[in-house]
């Protein structure tokens, strides 16, 4: 959800859809929810606005404790963070060195197990051996010289982080609740109505990061000539991410499909 430029309150009601669905056909094997829960790690983008990162993270694990506490147990959330991809730009690409370490301090301070960083080259079809350095070492840094992860919940008790957690999550749960309403995550990506959601928010950043009012440095702001960066030619070692369908037999469901946010602007040139 993130990736196709939906907000950080669907990206966290689509979690908590995900949740249930998978409790409930665990359940419809034999696995009890309080079992179930303890076999889940949540799967969470962030990009390069860590305050808003930071609180979506603290958001999430209310919600799961929410969820937990329907199903008798205290198991905690286990969340792994992956880098935004829709934030990168292949156009001043060292700059997403700046955009990745912004993401990771956020997975950091946010309190999550888990942060996966694409390579600064990623945009430009793959990596090379200092981008695949840069990030290891970027987390490496960040834990071993920062000290990010020796305290708990750090931005806890500060009110803007406090205000900004308690919005996301009451409006993550509120988008929960409504994809509920409609039968469920599957029959909300059947109907289409999650798709059109997310594309109205896509259409909305778009708008913004075009006029201006959320510019992207070196592409939108500042742009950068083009930087003298290869990658290694070697066979692909992953395909783009397939849209997001419900399967049928009729093929029904809109995609959900990923976006990079600096192609929109360049298009517009």
């Amino acid at each position: 959800v993130h990736e196709a430029g939906g907000t950080e309150a669907q990206e966290l009601g689509v979690m908590a859809a995900a949740v249930v669905a998978y409790l409930r056909a665990l359940e419809g094997a034999g696995i009890a929810p309080a079992a179930g829960l303890k076999r889940i790690v949540l799967g969470l983008s962030a990009d390069a606005r860590y305050p808003v990162q930071i609180a979506k993270l603290r958001a999430a694990r209310a919600i799961w404790a929410r969820i937990a506490g329907a199903c008798g147990s205290d198991a905690p959330a286990v969340i792994e963070l992956r880098s935004s991809a829709r934030m990168l730009a292949d156009r001043g690409v060292h700059n997403n060195l700046l955009r990745l370490t912004a993401a990771a301090f956020a997975g950091a301070v946010g309190g999550a197990q888990a942060v996966v960083l694409d390579p600064f080259t990623a945009p430009l079809g793959g990596d090379n051996p200092l981008s695949r350095r840069q990030a290891r070492n970027t987390q490496l840094i960040l834990m071993e010289e920062s000290h990010l992860g020796r305290v708990a919940d750090p931005a806890g008790g500060a009110f803007f982080f406090e205000q900004l957690t308690d919005d996301l999550a009451r409006a993550g749960w509120t988008a929960f609740q409504s994809i509920e309403a409609q039968g469920g995550l599957a029959a909300a990506l059947l109907s289409g109505s999650l798709s059109d959601e997310v594309a109205e928010a896509r259409e909305a950043l778009i708008g913004a990061t075009r006029d201006g009012s959320a510019p992207i440095l070196g592409v939108s702001l500042y742009p950068a000539d083009e930087d003298p960066v290869t990658i290694d030619p070697r066979p692909a070692h992953a395909v783009p991410a397939p849209d997001v369908r419900q399967a049928g037999p009729d093929g029904a469901g809109k995609a959900i499909t990923p976006i990079r946010l600096s192609d929109h602007v360049e298009a517009a040139r």
